[in-house]
C-alpha cells in the first residue's frame, strides 16, 4: 500500500495544473462579472473539462491498480459534467446551480481522500467541509443570485486552486 501511494505522488504537476486552472478562472471572474456570469457555465465547464483532462493523463501514467479505477471515474465524471455544462450553457439556471453543486461534492469527497493519502491533513478536511457546504447551498438555496452563485464559485475556485496547488507541491519529490 505504501509504494502505491508513493508512485501516485509521481504525478504532483496534476495538482498543481488543476490548482493553477482553478485560480486562473477565479481571476478572469473577478475581472469580468457580468461576462463571467453570462457564461459561467461554460467557464466552469471548460475548467473542469482540463481538470478532466489532467486526472485521465494521471490514469494513463499510473500503475496501481486501485488508485488508476478511482482516478478514471473522478476524471470521467467530471468529463460527463463538463460536457453537460458546456452544452446547456445560458439555457437553465437550475441545470448551471445542480451541477455546480454536484461538482463541489465531488470536489469535497476528492479532498478528503486525498487528505487520507497525504496524512490526514487537518487543512484539506477543513477545505473539504467547506466545499461541502458551498455545493449544498448551491444545489438547494434556489434564492441565491447570481451575484452569490459568481461569488462563491470564485471564492470556491480560489481555495480549490490554492489548496490544489499546495497539494501538488507538497508531494513533489525533493
Amino acid at each position: 500500500m505504501e509504494l502505491a501511494v508513493y508512485r501516485s505522488l509521481r504525478h504532483w504537476w496534476v495538482f498543481l495544473v488543476r490548482g493553477i486552472l482553478f485560480i486562473g478562472a477565479a481571476i478572469y471572474m473577478i475581472l469580468s462579472p457580468t461576462i463571467s456570469y453570462a457564461g459561467l457555465g461554460f467557464i466552469f465547464g471548460f475548467v473542469i473539462f482540463l481538470a478532466s483532462i489532467a486526472e485521465l493523463l494521471r490514469v494513463t501514467r499510473g500503475r496501481d491498480a486501485a488508485n488508476r479505477t478511482r482516478h478514471l471515474m473522478l476524471g470521467l465524471i467530471d468529463l460527463a459534467i463538463a460536457v453537460i455544462l458546456m452544452q446547456y450553457v445560458g439555457k437553465n439556471v437550475a441545470i448551471l446551480r445542480l451541477m455546480l453543486g454536484i461538482w463541489f461534492l465531488i470536489g469535497s469527497i476528492s479532498l478528503f481522500d486525498f487528505s487520507r493519502i497525504v496524512g490526514k491533513s487537518v487543512l484539506l478536511n477543513f477545505v473539504g467541509v467547506i466545499t461541502a457546504v458551498v455545493g449544498l447551498f448551491i444545489i438547494f438555496d434556489a434564492a441565491f443570485s447570481s451575484v452569490t452563485i459568481l461569488v462563491f464559485t470564485t471564492i470556491a475556485f480560489i481555495i480549490t486552486g490554492l489548496f490544489y496547488s499546495w497539494l501538488g507541491y507538497s508531494m513533489k519529490p525533493d
